[in-house]
C-alpha cells in the first residue's frame, strides 16, 4: 500500500451543501474574482461620477471569469488535488474510492479475483494496482475507470512500484532491475538499470531521483536522462552493515538507509546527511513509505521494536510497554509517528522521543491494519472491515465506510461505451490539410462501432448472458522446450440472473495449431501450448480470453497476456557402459566373393523453421513530431537479431492500422498517426510468410488543434460553446469601462 501521500476523485454531497470538488471551485472562483477584481478597480478608478463605467468593469469581469473557468481554470484547480482515496479489499479482490468528507464509498473496481493481495500506487491522475499473489500490474485510467495497460511481475514480494511524477518506474528486486513503464500501456521505455545482483530496497525522492540499495550494501543514486533514453547512475556508494534486509525512506530530498541488521543508519542527499551506528536488530524491517528528513521511523515485527531516526539521534522503542508486541509499517503525520498493531486491533501514536504522542487509535476489527495518506488526511484502513478511520490534521478521528454492499462493483475490462460527440457548426472557409490523415496513401482509419450484442431472454427466462470475468492472469506453471504449461485464473463473471454453465478459455499464439480452447466450471485451468518446430518455446506471447456462458449464450471475454520465458537448460551427462570382453571364436570358413548391388540413396532434407527475431525487444527509441502533427519520426536500434533478420520488417500504428515498410536494420522511418493515443511497433515477418512478431510498444498522443493566426497553435478544438461569446463580452464591457473613465477626465478637466 503506498503511504506516500497521493490521491484519488470525488461526487456531490447531500442538498444544498457543497462537495470537496464544489469547495474548491468555490474557493479559487473567489481568489479569481479578487484578482480581477484588482483589475477592474485599477481601470475604472474610484469615484461617484464613474458608476456607469465601474459597471461595466464589474460585468466584464465576470463574464471574463466564467469563460475562464469555462476553458480550464478549475480544471487546472481540481487537478491540484482529487479529494478522494484508493484503499484496497484483498478478500474481494477490489479497490474502492472512499470519499473522505462524505465518508462513504464512491467506485468499487474488480481488478483481481478473491484471496488478493493488492498494492496500490495512487496519484491525482493515476492509479496503478499489483496484486502480489499472482505478480499481476494493472493501470486503470481515472477518467474512463478501464484498464488501459497490464504487465506481469513475479508473484511474491519481489515487485515493486513507483509513481514518481509523470513516470512509472517498475522493479524487479530479484532481478536487480528498474524499468521505466509507460504511463498507460505499462511497457518499457529505454533500456532498463540492471546492477547484476538483488535489490533490498527501491524507493524515489520527491525531486525524481530514484535510490536503490542492493545486497552487497552499495547505495545508488539513478535519475531518467530523455537524452539517452535510459537511466544515468549519479552516485554509487557503499555502506558498511548494509546488505538484504537493508531499507530506504524517502524525503523531499535525499533518502535515509535503515540498515539495522547490520547496526547501521545513512542520511544521504539532503542537506542534513548523517551516519550512525546503533545495536544490530534481526529479522524484516518495515520502513514508512515517506517521511520529514528529520523524523524517519522503521518497524522489526520479529523485535517488537520501533526504530525512529529523530533529528540525528536513533532512538528503539520497546512496543510491548504499549501492547503492541508485532509492529506494523509506520507513518509520520503532523510530527507523529503511527504505529499499526499486527493482530491487535490498533493504532498505537508516538511523538518524537518515543513516547506516547496521543491516545491509541482503535480499528473496526482484530485484523491488521495498514496506513494510506493522501490529500492532507491519514486513513487508517484494514483490508475487510466494513469501515476505516480517518486522521485529519488537527488529530482527531472519525470513521468512514469502506465496504458497501449496495455499490455496484465495476468492471475495468468491460467494453467502453461508444460516444457520439455533436456535429461542429458548418464553417464558411473551412481549413484543409495538406497531408491526409490515417495513412500514407491518404486513406483514413476506418472505424466500425458495433454495438454489444443483446440476449433477449424468451418467456420464462429472467436473465441475460453472463458478464464478462474480471482479473484474467495468465501465468507460467512450465517450459519443457518442446511444450509451454500455462495457469489461466479469473474471477466469477456475474451471472445476471441464470446460473453460469462454465467458462471457455481459449489460448492464440505461434505455438503448434496456433488456437487451443479448454472448457471449465470453476475459475482456473491449465493449458498445455506444444512448439515443437516453432520459436514461442524461447520467445513467444499467448493471448488469453476467457469467456462465461449459460443457456442463454456466452458474455463478453476478458482477456490477459503473457510473453514465454525460455526453457532453463539443464546439465547433460553421458554414461557410457563398457560391455564385457568376450573371448573370440576362431572358425575357418570359406566366403564365395560377394558381388555387391547397386544402392541408389535419397537424401531428403527437412527445411529448418522460419527464423524470427526476439518478440518485444527494444527497437523503437523515440517518437518526435515530423513537422505535420500526424506524423511521427520513429527512431530505432535494433538488436543484431531484429538488424540481420532475414524477412521483411514495416513500422505498425496499432492503434489505426496504418504500417510502412522498412528495412529491419532501418534506424529511422515515419509513420502517421491520428487524433488520441497511438501504439506504435516494428514488426518482423518471416521469410517464408505466416508468422511475425512484434516489437516493444511506444505510445504517442495526438491532440486536435485548430491554426489560430500567423499559422501557431494555441488551443485544442472543442465543441460549440458560449466561451467565446462571454470573452468577447468581458473584454468589451471591459473597454467600455476604459473608454467611460477618459471621459468622465475630460469633462472634470
Amino acid at each position: 500500500m503506498d503511504a506516500s501521500g497521493r490521491g484519488a476523485v470525488g461526487p456531490s454531497g447531500a442538498c444544498c451543501r457543497l462537495s470537496p470538488e464544489m469547495s474548491y471551485h468555490r474557493v479559487n472562483i473567489r481568489a479569481v474574482g479578487l484578482k480581477l477584481g484588482g483589475i477592474a478597480r485599477r481601470v475604472i478608478g474610484t469615484g461617484r461620477r464613474e458608476s456607469a463605467s465601474f459597471g461595466a468593469a464589474v460585468l466584464g469581469v465576470l463574464l471574463l471569469a466564467g469563460a475562464a473557468f469555462g476553458q480550464g481554470i478549475a480544471r487546472t484547480a481540481v487537478d491540484v488535488t482529487d479529494g478522494l482515496t484508493w484503499l484496497n479489499d484483498d478478500q474481494r479482490g477490489e479497490v474502492v474510492q472512499v470519499n473522505p468528507s462524505s465518508g462513504t464509498p464512491q467506485t468499487r473496481l474488480q481488478v483481481s479475483g478473491g484471496d488478493a493481495q493488492l498494492e496500490i500506487a495512487q496519484s491525482d491522475d493515476k492509479l496503478i494496482v499489483l496484486d502480489r499473489r499472482t505478480g499481476q500490474i494493472t493501470v486503470v485510467d481515472l477518467a474512463t475507470l478501464l484498464a488501459s495497460g497490464r504487465r506481469q511481475a513475479p508473484p511474491g514480494s519481489t515487485a515493486k512500484v513507483l509513481i514518481v511524477g509523470d513516470r512509472v518506474f517498475v522493479i524487479d528486486r530479484a532481478a536487480g532491475t528498474v524499468h521505466n513503464a509507460d504511463p498507460v500501456t505499462l511497457a518499457d521505455i529505454g533500456d532498463a538499470w540492471r546492477v547484476g545482483q538483488p535489490l533490498a530496497d527501491v524507493v524515489a525522492d520527491d525531486n525524481g531521483v530514484v535510490w536503490a540499495v542492493d545486497h552487497g550494501g552499495n547505495l545508488h543514486a539513478l535519475e531518467w536522462s530523455d537524452e539517452d533514453n535510459r537511466f544515468r547512475e549519479r552516485s554509487n556508494r557503499p555502506v558498511p552493515g548494509a546488505g538484504p534486509r537493508t531499507a530506504l525512506v524517502p524525503h523531499e530530498r535525499g533518502v535515509t538507509l535503515l540498515g539495522l541488521e547490520g547496526g547501521v543508519v545513512v542520511r544521504d542527499g539532503t542537506n542534513r546527511d548523517l551516519t550512525a551506528n546503533t545495536s544490530s536488530l534481526s529479522g524484516e524491517v518495515l520502513a514508512a513509505q515517506t517521511s520529514p528528513t528529520g523524523l524517519t521511523p522503521a518497524a522489526v515485527p520479529d523485535a517488537g521494536t520501533v526504530v525512529l531516526v529523530s533529528d540525528n539521534e536513533v532512538i528503539r522503542v520497546d512496543m510491548g510497554r504499549f501492547s503492541c508486541s508485532r509492529p506494523g509499517r509506520p507513518a509520520v503525520f503532523r510530527d507523529r509517528v503511527y504505529v499499526p498493531c499486527r493482530g491487535g486491533g490498533k493504532v498505537v501514536v508516538l511523538d518524537r522521543s518515543g513516547g506516547r504522542g496521543a491516545e491509541d487509535v482503535r480499528t473496526s476489527n482484530t485484523g491488521d491494519p495498514e496506513l494510506v495518506f493522501d490529500d492532507g488526511k491519514l486513513f487508517i484502513n484494514t483490508p475487510g472491515a466494513d469501515s476505516g478511520v480517518i486522521v485529519d490534521s488537527d488529530g482527531r478521528t472519525r470513521s468512514v465506510q469502506v465496504r458497501s454492499p449496495d455499490l455496484p462493483v465495476t468492471d475495468p475490462d468491460r467494453t467502453p461505451i461508444p460516444t457520439v460527440p455533436s456535429p461542429p457548426p458548418p464553417r464558411p472557409d473551412p481549413t484543409t490539410r495538406d497531408t491526409p490523415r490515417g495513412g500514407p496513401n491518404g486513406a483514413g482509419p476506418t472505424t466500425t462501432t458495433t454495438d454489444a450484442p443483446v440476449t433477449t431472454p424468451s418467456a420464462g427466462q429472467t436473465g441475460v448472458a453472463p458478464g464478462r470475468p474480471p482479473g484474467v492472469t495468465v501465468s507460467q506453471a512450465a517450459n519443457s522446450g518442446s511444450e509451454v504449461a500455462v495457469r489461466v485464473t479469473w474471477g466469477a463473471a456475474a451471472d445476471n440472473g441464470e446460473r453460469i454453465d462454465g467458462y471457455s478459455v481459449t489460448a492464440t499464439g505461434a505455438f503448434s495449431g496456433g488456437t487451443k480452447t479448454s472448457q471449465v466450471a470453476g475459475t482456473s485451468t491449465d493449458l498445455t501450448l506444444p512448439c515443437a518446430g516453432t520459436s514461442f518455446c524461447t520467445s513467444g506471447r499467448v493471448d488469453v480470453s476467457v469467456t462465461a456462458y449459460n443457456k442463454l449464450g456466452a458474455g463478453e471475454a476478458g482477456t490477459g497476456t503473457l510473453t514465454v520465458r525460455p526453457p532453463v537448460v539443464a546439465p547433460t551427462t553421458t554414461t557410457t557402459t563398457v560391455p564385457p570382453v568376450v573371448p573370440p571364436t576362431t572358425t575357418t570358413t570359406t566366403v564365395p566373393p560377394v558381388i555387391p548391388p547397386t544402392t541408389t540413396t535419397t537424401t531428403t532434407t527437412t527445411p529448418p523453421p522460419p527464423s524470427l527475431p526476439t518478440a518485444g525487444a527494444v527497437v523503437i527509441t523515440g517518437l518526435t513530431q515530423n513537422g505535420d502533427m500526424f506524423s511521427r519520426q520513429v527512431t530505432m536500434a535494433p538488436p543484431p537479431d531484429w538488424a540481420n533478420h532475414n524477412g521483411s520488417c514495416e513500422v505498425v500504428n496499432l492503434t489505426f492500422g496504418g504500417s510502412e515498410a522498412i528495412a529491419c536494420n532501418a534506424t529511422s522511418a515515419t509513420i502517421y498517426v491520428d487524433v488520441g493515443m497511438n501504439q506504435i511497433v516494428v514488426r518482423a515477418h518471416a521469410a517464408g510468410g505466416g508468422a511475425s512478431v512484434d516489437s516493444n510498444v511506444r505510445s504517442t498522443r495526438v491532440i486536435d488543434r485548430e491554426p489560430c493566426p500567423g499559422g501557431t497553435i494555441c488551443q485544442p478544438r472543442r465543441l460549440p460553446s458560449q466561451e467565446a461569446p462571454l470573452v468577447g463580452g468581458g473584454i468589451g464591457l471591459l473597454a467600455t469601462a476604459w473608454l467611460l473613465r477618459i471621459r468622465n477626465r475630460r469633462r472634470r478637466a
